[in-house]
């Protein structure tokens, strides 16, 4: 049988009012269930890369932390998080070489915009470049991306399912996510800095 999947944390709204107060119990139960989301979030916008992602996330829950006597304001703390991370990751983006190319195509189709919601739009432009990128992969190398990226498996279960050594699949994953992210260097600035802008309303 399989289990529910959680989406939202229930008594949310006393999680904030008391992690407002200081509770640092309430603030980790937060934490802990949001932190799994807006990795998965923001792992494809800095590239794959752990490293970028996690300092992120600590930054993002330091301030929250610095800040938490706002907590108990806030009515959705989902959707805080989220503006938070774009944020975030249009901060990164905006000292890149497209920064002003970004802004003008932002302005002259601000029509488009409108009609979108932020995580599809994000997505659905910034997936179709890593998949493209995934895509021109050779198939074993692939299947290994992809059963580790999207399937969530450990590599001692890909070794098994695959029939193959955990060292090759060490090795397979290597050599994907760095074609990855070098693919990513070349096609994805603009993409995704098109995508965060039109999220948080730059176009306005």
């Amino acid at each position: 049988m399989k289990s529910k999947v959680v989406t939202a944390l229930e008594e949310e709204h006393l999680l904030l009012q008391e992690a407002s107060l200081g509770c640092r119990t309430a603030f980790t139960t937060l934490y802990t269930f949001y932190l799994p989301k807006l990795y998965k979030y923001i792992f494809p916008f800095v590239r794959y890369s752990k490293e970028d992602t996690e300092e992120i996330l600590h930054d993002m829950f330091m301030k929250i932390w610095e800040r938490k006597e706002d907590l108990s304001a806030i009515k959705s703390f989902n959707s805080y998080l989220y503006r938070m991370a774009r944020n975030k990751l249009i901060n990164i983006h905006e000292h890149s070489k497209v920064r002003r190319k970004a802004i003008d195509y932002i302005f002259q189709h601000s029509e488009l915009a409108g009609n979108t919601t932020d995580e599809n739009f994000i997505y659905s432009q910034y997936n179709e470049v890593i998949q493209r990128a995934i895509d021109t992969l050779p198939p074993k190398r692939k299947r290994v991306f992809e059963m580790s990226t999207h399937e969530e498996l450990s590599q001692d279960e890909i070794a098994e399912t695959l029939n193959i050594s955990k060292s090759m699949v060490k090795k397979q994953l290597y050599a994907a996510t760095r074609y990855v992210k070098e693919y990513l260097k070349v096609h994805a600035d603009l993409t995704a800095f098109i995508a965060l802008c039109f999220s948080v309303g730059i176009r306005h």
